[in-house]
């Protein structure tokens, strides 16, 4: 038999891998938003609700209490029970914070005893609740600081279907995350199962998950848009549609929780249905929306005057009317006192009317 024999390894040339060190060029188009984040960004709070646990319920749990799911507070001593996890936005460098109002709030619908607002570079701060608003889930905190990150609105009567947008929070409690998209729809309501009494959406295919809830939706030109709120899907995760509050609702609410605690809506004292596209035809109004009115309030502004059942509202200050859902929104946002011209048909022939804004009771 031959003996094997082993020949002497060969000696190989050390491998190296090529690095290319450039950064990105960030000022190519489209190349690169990390410049107008990281302005927006650190104006984005991570919000968590708790319960003080008394002293007395913790001697009697002795050592059964599990440490890693409790919180101490630093300052007071006190030991927190987390309840709810949220994203926030500041929006005024005093303090002021927004997010939504199922974020602070408990299951019995009270306001949660202690809420913590932690910034990005983690400061964290204890919350006081200025004041929710159940119909249009928007809640004010307060936080005791000088010359914080803010940030800016947009107008978001200016958005359109295609912009781009960020959706930014702390989803699945995984940190300050960044994820981005389109504005896939505006003016969404009705369907959607929200629940709320006013409803206008923004709808984003930016990922949107729980945790989001309150974080900001951001314009191409790092401005809040509106507020991530809600998510359809099956699952409980983003599927793709994602629903923000939009800026100039939010303004309007937030300003009236900040300065009062309350908000004011205007109110007519009337009831509508959307006029079919079919019905609208007949009228010549093309594919115009318009709104029927199937209840007029006695001895309320509509009624005084002289709106009636039956009248077909087509424009309100000058401005047409799409929706029932929009003639409402409209009206609530108008302050008690003012005046409002309505255009409206009857048996055929237009109409105007002017009428006094009522204030709208807070239980509707």
């Amino acid at each position: 038999l031959s003996a094997l024999v082993l020949l002497p390894a060969m000696a190989l040339a050390a491998v190296t891998f090529e690095t290319d060190s450039r950064p990105v060029n960030r000022a190519a188009p489209g190349a690169s938003y990390a410049d107008m984040l990281a302005r927006i960004t650190p104006a984005v709070v991570s919000i968590r609700t708790a319960e003080v646990i008394p002293q007395s319920v913790l001697n009697r749990l002795g050592g059964r209490i599990n440490k890693d799911k409790v919180l101490k507070d630093e300052k007071t001593g006190e030991t927190l029970m987390p309840t709810g996890l949220g994203s926030g936005t500041i929006v005024h460098p005093d303090g002021f914070v927004i997010t939504n109002r199922h974020v602070v709030i408990k299951q019995d619908r009270t306001v949660s005893e202690t809420v913590i607002v932690q910034l990005q570079d983690r400061r964290e701060f204890r919350a006081k609740v200025l004041g929710v608003d159940a119909g249009t889930d928007i809640a004010v905190l307060k936080i005791e600081g000088r010359n914080l990150p803010y940030a800016r609105f947009a107008d978001s009567e200016k958005a359109r279907v295609g912009d781009v947008v960020f959706a930014i929070g702390n989803p699945l409690d995984a940190g300050l995350t960044v994820t981005s998209g389109i504005v896939s729809a505006l003016g969404r309501s009705g369907k959607l199962g929200m629940g709320m009494a006013f409803e206008d959406f923004i709808q984003t295919d930016a990922a949107i998950n729980p945790g989001n809830s309150g974080g900001p939706l951001i314009d191409f030109e790092g401005r809040l848009l509106g507020m991530n709120t809600a998510i359809k899907s099956g699952t409980g995760l983003s599927v793709g549609l994602g629903y923000s509050i939009p800026s100039n609702l939010i303004t309007a609410v937030a300003l009236d929780l900040a300065n009062q605690g309350r908000v004011v809506r205007g109110l007519i004292g009337v009831q509508g249905e959307d006029l079919s596209v079919a019905e609208a035809t007949k009228l010549s109004l093309g594919q115009a929306g318009a709104v029927r009115l199937v209840l007029v309030s006695d001895e309320m502004p509509a009624a005084k005057a002289g709106l009636k059942v039956g009248d077909i509202v087509v424009g309100l200050n000058g401005k047409p009317v799409e929706n029932w859902n929009e003639m409402r929104l409209e009206i609530s946002r108008r302050r008690p006192g003012e005046v409002l011209t309505l255009n409206y048909i009857r048996e055929g022939r237009g109409s105007l009317a002017r009428l006094t804004v009522a204030e709208r009771p807070l239980d509707r």
